[in-house]
């Protein structure tokens, strides 16, 4: 037994001394499997297997209460890339959503990739033109730049707030796999491990409660898992997401992932743009005959509200040993970054967005040169969701006896506001009882009105918010629980 774990162990170190030393020469990893990584898990599967598994019931903790995954096209605070390799089209894309949303850029002097440091990652980009002020650097090691599969994935819980479920990436890539662990800690979130392999490019989320993925999830030469049954996925997707419905389709062939990113895409919570082939030879294989099907099958079911998706097809460019996609695009807020490839469709696939994305601000990028290693522009980000609820207000000032103590605020959230659902908490002493207010939408404002008091009267107040799907947050943070704000009346 000690031999045998002995030489797992030699042929593990050997695969990643190998995919490694390509990197180092810069010939970063590609979205497949290497050959070696291949060839490490199909020889040696339940090893594989068992250094995705963890064991411990604590970090197996399942989130708790109502809550949701957001998808997507949902408001984001900004995007996740990782320097190692493609640099030119990263500078591009960083370039391009700096403009007005967050960036972090996962590098440093730990990276493989080209030895590159913070610092000097920071110097190309304030070089190129990138707006910094937006831009978040995080020196931390990771192997390959397709950040899509090993990022975090959210969740909003019913206390307003956003929390990281950790895939395990189907890849034996373990700085990688770390990914979400570190982000967790970099932006004070709440993470929770499980024992799912699933690359983050075969996974979509309506947003009310399906999960779209294909089969790839079950395919062990891709890394996945063979022995679990779909009843154990819809299980995972339950716990994880809260989803009630998954729909699992055909992965296309000779795509080199199998993941739905390459040939399907969520515009919003019922516009589903689905891969087209001009004609059978078109495509690898049979998948023309595959992506006909899938978008048969979309166009029949129905998303988390019961609303039937809305299909629309999506050319193909013809297979050349490469499969081209426009449908690995991002959308985050009001940007769309699509891949282009200099076909005569790049321009047809960029008006397909428009057209369905009116007022969005659609680009597209040369992804030649990234394409090849079998992914494009959603392969390489991974957005961070903004806050589901959030509720910020200026400090009260000058309050005087008898006149009313007037609370203005503002609220942020990636659901609609419950207008009855917005209150003004308020007492004389702090641990209460408290009276309520309610609070009154003006020009993008809420306003709520304390009774007029005494003067030297301390005023304790907080505020509390819902929006229709029963997530709420409160100013202070758990008030009132761990404090409350106050104002004392001149």
């Amino acid at each position: 037994m000690f031999k045998k774990t002995l030489l797992v162990t030699l042929v593990f170190l050997l695969v990643f001394t190998t995919a490694f030393a390509n990197v180092n020469q810069e010939q970063p990893l590609p979205h497949s499997l290497t050959d070696a990584e291949r060839e490490y898990i199909l020889n040696n599967y339940e090893e594989y297997l068992n250094s995705k598994t963890t064991r411990s019931r604590e970090a197996l903790r399942l989130p708790q209460g109502n809550f949701y995954g957001p998808a997507e096209y949902e408001p984001a605070d900004g995007v996740i890339f990782s320097w190692n390799g493609y640099t030119t089209l990263l500078k591009q894309l960083i370039k391009f959503v700096a403009e007005d949303y967050k960036v972090w850029v996962v590098a440093g002097g730990s990276s493989y990739w080209s030895g590159s440091t913070v610092d000097s990652v920071k110097k190309e980009l304030q070089n190129y033109g990138v707006n910094m002020a937006n831009v978040n650097m995080i020196d931390y090691r990771l192997d390959s730049v397709w950040v899509r599969d090993f990022g975090p994935w959210w969740i909003y819980t019913e206390d307003g707030d956003r929390e990281i479920i950790d895939f395990k990436y189907n890849r034996p890539r373990p700085n990688d796999d770390k990914l979400p662990i570190k982000m967790g800690e970099v932006l004070n979130v709440q993470h929770y491990t499980t024992n799912l392999i699933m690359a983050g490019g075969n996974f979509m989320l309506d947003g009310h409660g399906v999960a779209i993925m294909t089969d790839v999830v079950f395919d062990p030469s891709q890394g996945g898992m063979p022995n679990m049954s779909v009843a154990q996925l819809e299980k995972y997707m339950k716990d994880l997401f809260n989803v009630e419905k998954v729909i699992i389709l055909e992965q296309m062939k000779r795509d080199g992932t199998g993941h739905v990113d390459m040939f399907c895409k969520l515009l919003d919570d019922r516009t589903i743009l689905v891969g087209e082939y001009a004609s059978p030879s078109d495509g690898a294989e049979n998948n023309y005959d595959i992506l006909n099907r899938n978008a048969a099958r979309l166009a029949n079911e129905t998303n988390g509200k019961g609303e039937k998706f809305k299909v629309v097809r999506m050319p193909m460019p013809k297979y050349t040993g490469t499969s081209f996609s426009y449908t690995n695009s991002l959308i985050v807020n009001n940007k769309v970054l699509v891949p282009i490839y200099g076909f005569s469709t790049d321009e047809t696939a960029l008006n397909i967005y428009r057209k369905h994305l009116p007022g969005y601000d659609v680009k597209g990028f040369d992804c030649r040169s990234i394409i090849t290693a079998n992914g494009a522009i959603h392969c390489i980000t991974k957005l961070v969701m903004s806050d589901p609820l959030e509720i910020k207000a200026n400090d009260i000032e000058d309050v005087r006896a008898g006149s009313d103590i007037y609370v203005e605020f503002e609220i942020s959230s990636a659901k609609e506001i419950n207008p009855e659902a917005v209150t003004v908490y308020w007492s004389t002493n702090s641990e209460g009882p408290f009276a309520e207010v309610s609070a009154v939408e003006v020009d993008g404002k809420y306003l709520a009105a304390i009774p007029a008091q005494a003067v030297g009267t301390t005023v304790y107040y907080f505020i509390e918010a819902e929006d229709v799907r029963g997530m709420y947050d409160t100013l202070p943070n758990k008030a009132p629980y761990q404090g409350v704000l106050s104002v004392v009346v001149k």
